[in-house]
């Protein structure tokens, strides 16, 4: 049976969708009474629209609308499928492209000996034509003959799998807030004092094998990170 407050939320939702960002929110008390709802039962559904992202509240002004948020989930996905499954169109625009000699943590990364050789590619990631994401990949030139000459503005993991049968099936990724440099900031149309997520990623196929090390740079007020954390047997 739908509740009151599931119901008052799918209103919001709505509505919040229809707005601009950064638009202020009628006042609380305001929209309890354009909605039928309690206050308490308001408040509940505004949380819960913030844990979302959708909206958010600076203290003494009001509440306002969050600019778009992409919500980056637990799942193994590409920058391409969460793009797509949000209803936005993706695109890339290449940076680089170049061969590199593994050295010393990168080599060691990757489970490759010292002097292998490694593709690497940078692109800036898009969504809507609106910079989300500075990418940086390494691959091991051994399991991608040719990469270079391959059409890399699309997704990088279907070309992985349909032209060299490699998918990445694991990965271990690590998130850090950093500050951005002059060039991440200019690439992508943010102000110096913009928080970035950092998501270095190491992918393996299904033989355990790393077949990619992909270093990331998301614009904190574009993306987060949704994770699910369970309590072990042991309490």
């Amino acid at each position: 049976m739908t509740t009151k407050l599931s119901q008052i939320r799918t209103v919001l939702r709505s509505r919040v969708a229809d707005m601009k960002a950064h638009t202020a929110l009628p006042r609380e008390r305001d929209l309890a009474e354009e909605l039928g709802v309690s206050r308490t039962t308001l408040r509940q559904a505004l949380r819960e629209l913030t844990t979302d992202g959708l909206i958010y509240t600076i203290r003494g002004q009001g509440t306002f609308v969050s600019d778009t948020r992409i919500a980056k989930g637990t799942s193994l996905s590409g920058f391409t499928e969460d793009m797509r499954a949000r209803g936005l169109t993706p695109s890339s625009k290449m940076l680089d492209a170049d061969a590199v000699v593994a050295r010393d943590a990168l080599a060691n990364e990757l489970g490759l000996p010292e002097g292998s050789l490694l593709y690497r590619v940078e692109r800036l990631r898009m969504a809507d034509g609106a910079p989300m994401c500075l990418e940086e990949v390494h691959l091991p030139a051994d399991l991608f003959p040719g990469l270079l000459v391959e059409n890399l503005d699309g997704p990088l993991y279907e070309t992985m799998r349909d032209r060299y049968n490699v998918q990445v099936v694991v990965a271990q990724q690590m998130i850090a807030a950093v500050v951005p440099t002059p060039r991440q900031c200019e690439l992508l149309e943010i102000p110096p004092v913009a928080a970035l997520l950092e998501v270095r990623r190491i992918g393996f196929d299904g033989r355990g094998r790393a077949v990619e090390l992909a270093v990331s740079y998301y614009r904190g007020d574009r993306y987060h990170f949704a994770l699910t954390a369970r309590r072990g047997d042991d309490g």
